[in-house]
C-alpha cells in the first residue's frame, strides 16, 4: 500500500512505463526519419547573432540533463509515496515526448550549427531510405538513450521542441513540489542544472531559442494541468471541471481515481527499512539471557524523516 487509502495498482504503473517507452521510441524513430528531409542552412536566431557557436557547451548540457535525471531518481527512491510520484512524473514526461514526436513530424527545421554539412550525416538518396536504415538508426539512438556524440557526424532534425529542456524542467518542477520542506535547500540543485543546461543547448546551437521556449512552456503547462486536476477534492467536482473536457484528463482521472482527498505529505523514507527492522527484531529476540529490545519501526525517526508537508 502506498497510503492507507491508496492501493499500489501495478497495472497503472505498467501502463505509464509502457507509454513512456513507446513515446521515447517514437522520438528516436521520428529523428531517424526526418534526418533525410531537413535543410542544411541554419535559420536566424537572436542568440546565434550575439554568441558564436560554443561546441564545449553541448557535453555540458548533456551532463546537466544527466544530473537532473539523477535528482529525479533519488527523489523516487527516498519519497515515502514514491509510487504516486513516479507514476505522475513518468506520465507527464511521456505526454511531453509524444508531443515532441508530433512536432518533429509536422515541421522540420534545419540544424543551427555554423557548418551543418560537417556536423550532420549526409542525406541518403530516396532509393537508400529503407526500413532497415530507419531501424538501425532508431536502435542506435535507443542504445545511447537519445544522446549523440557531437564530435562525430550526427542525425539532425530533432528541433522545435528541446528534449534536453523537457527533462531539466520536469526534474525541476517535480523536485520543487515533492521534496520535504526540511530539505528545501536541495530544490536549488535541479534549478541550477536547468539554468546552466538550457542556455548550453542554445549557445552550442544544438537547439534554437524557440526550441527551449516551447519545451519550457509545454512542460510547465502539462505539469500544472495534471496537478491542478489532482488537487480537486471530489469526483463530482472533477467531473464538472473544465479540465475534464480534455481527453488527456480522462486518462489522468483513471490514474488518479484513488487519490481523491489524498493529501500526500512530502516525507523521505529509506527503502527496505521495514525489512531491516524486522531482521533486527528477530536478532534481538535471540540475544542471550532472554533480553528484548524495542525494534525500530518504519514510522520511527530512523526510517522516516522530514514528515512535515511543504
Amino acid at each position: 500500500m502506498v497510503h492507507s487509502n491508496i492501493p499500489l495498482e501495478p497495472q497503472k504503473l505498467t501502463f505509464v512505463l509502457v507509454f513512456l517507452i513507446v513515446a521515447a521510441l517514437s522520438n528516436w524513430a521520428a529523428l531517424s526519419y526526418v534526418h533525410d528531409f531537413i535543410g542544411r542552412t541554419p535559420l536566424p536566431d537572436i542568440v546565434f547573432s550575439i554568441v558564436d557557436e560554443q561546441p564545449w557547451a553541448h557535453p555540458v548540457g548533456d551532463f546537466m540533463v544527466t544530473l537532473s535525471s539523477a535528482s529525479l531518481i533519488l527523489l523516487f527512491l527516498l519519497h515515502k509515496y514514491r509510487v504516486v510520484v513516479i507514476r505522475r512524473t513518468l506520465f507527464i514526461t511521456a505526454c511531453l515526448y509524444t508531443l515532441r514526436t508530433v512536432m518533429m513530424l509536422v515541421t522540420q527545421l534545419p540544424s543551427g550549427y555554423t557548418n551543418n554539412s560537417a556536423k550532420c550525416r549526409p542525406e541518403l538518396p530516396p532509393k537508400e531510405r529503407t526500413l532497415n536504415v530507419y531501424i538501425q538508426r532508431t536502435l542506435e539512438q535507443t542504445v545511447h538513450v537519445g544522446f549523440q556524440d557531437n564530435t562525430k557526424r550526427m542525425l539532425c532534425g530533432d528541433l522545435l521542441f528541446s528534449g534536453h529542456t523537457l527533462v531539466m524542467i520536469v526534474a525541476t518542477l517535480t523536485v520543487d513540489r515533492y521534496i520535504p520542506s526540511a530539505f528545501r535547500i536541495l530544490r536549488l540543485l535541479p534549478r541550477i542544472f536547468a539554468l546552466v543546461g538550457v542556455p548550453c543547448m542554445v549557445i552550442s546551437r544544438t537547439h534554437y531559442t524557440c526550441d527551449v521556449v516551447i519545451a519550457y512552456l509545454s512542460a510547465v503547462a502539462i505539469f500544472s494541468m495534471y496537478h491542478a486536476f489532482c488537487e480537486i477534492e471530489s469526483q463530482s467536482d472533477r467531473n464538472r471541471s473544465i479540465l475534464n473536457s480534455l481527453a488527456l484528463m480522462r486518462i489522468v482521472g483513471w490514474l488518479e481515481e484513488n487519490t481523491i482527498n489524498f493529501k500526500s505529505k512530502n516525507e523521505f523514507e529509506f527503502p527496505f527499512m521495514d525489512t531491516l527492522g524486522r531482521n533486527l527484531r528477530i536478532e534481538r529476540r535471540t540475544m542471550p539471557g532472554g533480553r528484548t529490545d524495542k525494534c525500530v519501526t518504519s514510522n520511527s525517526p530512523s526510517s522516516t524523516v522530514a514528515i512535515e508537508p511543504v
